[in-house]
């Protein structure tokens, strides 16, 4: 049998690189540009902004019910077909979205298309292939994956930005679906042609940490809902400060265009955000981490309450993103620390109920901005939720974390 041109050591690092641009891809269209569709569509369908917030929810509630059902098809079946198939998910919400003459025809496609998209060629995906292919330095490479989020949230709004002014939101769309299709396709073909060799899985952590654990198992044991429960708070926040942006930054008088620059600026403090958690993460202790996060999402809410100049909206975004960058590599390094690789795709997948969790927080803010015309009633329930889940982080056993 012919030997391949690399190693499972160095190819691994080409697996990081395509997980980075599956996520810029997936992300950052599909999360990371909503606020910059959101001033075209209240404009065009004249909604509420509690029911245009419903729009983005509708993913996320379907992104948490696919998910668990993703995670165990990544850890069985093909991976190339998978993200294949949410390439023509994407592919397919995006050419539909171009014809939509009214706000439910966009909620029938976030409910239903995007999710997929969401679940089968986004972060789930990606988590799933580091955690395979790395056994040592995980945590360093799942934070360098996560920044694929970013970077798909860095350049994506300014191309958005610059495609809207230039053509309308209709044809941006249009851009947006070729941009996917020539950078995924051909990727995903050339790349996913190989599996890491069972040798190198195995050196990741005991062989009691490599066993297939049950959907019971999962759900009834702390290891999981400890972190599930820490999370969740912090994707609402994260949520409901990234899908509101654009309204908060029209409502302190600035131009529709700061929205992207503080989109960016979100991202760029999400890198490091993510190098930071993930290169901590193979050292220190998770509930320390996790600490920092919950302090941090605290401060970028009260940043937010009071923002009334461009000045404090900047430090803001940035404490949003530091924040936010620690989620994807904290779920990432809590739980394939604690439930092995075999099993990754599966208990990452419950774990992404974490974006349902956080649906909701969007539609309350806007609901409470209409009925109040305010945000601080959302953030200060926020704030009150983060306190009691960070002391509960106090009981994730320390010893419950195994090394990579």
């Amino acid at each position: 049998m012919q030997q391949p041109f690399l190693s499972d050591r160095y190819y691994r690092w080409v697996i990081l690189f395509y997980g980075i641009v599956l996520q810029a891809i997936s992300v950052g269209i599909v999360i990371y540009c909503f606020a910059l569709f959101t001033i075209p569509w209240l404009e065009e369908f004249g909604s509420s902004r509690r029911d245009l917030m419903l729009t983005i929810a509708l993913l996320q509630i379907g992104a948490g019910v696919l998910g668990p059902l993703a995670g165990r098809a990544l850890d069985t079946l093909p991976l190339r077909w998978m993200v294949l198939t949410g390439l023509a998910s994407l592919a397919l919400a995006l050419l539909l979205a171009q014809h939509v003459t009214a706000l439910w025809q966009l909620w029938l496609i976030y409910a239903t298309l995007l999710p997929v998209s969401m679940t089968l060629m986004g972060t789930l995906a990606a988590q799933t292939l580091v955690s395979r292919w790395f056994s040592d330095n995980r945590g360093l490479a799942l934070g360098l994956s996560a920044m694929g989020t970013n970077l798909g949230g860095i350049v994506l709004p300014i191309l958005v930005s610059a495609w809207l002014l230039q053509m309308g939101w209709r044809d941006t769309l249009n851009n947006l679906m070729f941009l996917a299709v020539g950078l995924v396709l051909p990727l995903t073909w050339l790349v996913l042609g190989r599996s890491p060799q069972p040798a190198e899985q195995q050196l990741s952590g005991s062989s009691s940490k490599q066993r297939l654990w049950t959907t019971r198992e999962i759900l009834n044991t702390s290891m999981f809902w400890l972190p599930f429960l820490g999370l969740a708070p912090l994707s609402m926040a994260f949520g409901t400060l990234q899908f509101n942006l654009g309204i908060i930054v029209r409502d302190v008088g600035l131009e529709p265009s700061v929205t992207a620059g503080l989109i960016a600026l979100t991202s760029l403090a999400m890198i490091g955000g993510k190098l930071f958690f993930g290169v901590l993460g193979d050292r220190v202790d998770h509930r320390k981490l996790y600490w920092v996060a919950n302090a941090t999402t605290v401060l970028a809410l009260l940043l937010f309450m009071y923002a009334e100049s461009l000045a404090v909206l900047t430090v803001a975004a940035i404490a949003t993103g530091i924040s936010g960058g620690g989620i994807l590599p904290l779920m990432g390094l809590m739980y394939s620390t604690r439930f092995g690789v075999a099993s990754c795709g599966k208990v990452m997948g419950y774990g992404m109920l974490t974006i349902m969790a956080g649906a909701v927080c969007p539609i309350v803010a806007g609901w409470l901005y209409d009925i109040y015309g305010s945000y601080q009633y959302a953030f200060v329930a926020l704030i009150i939720i983060m306190l009691p889940v960070a002391l509960a982080m106090t009981w994730l056993r320390e010893e419950d974390h195994v090394s990579a």
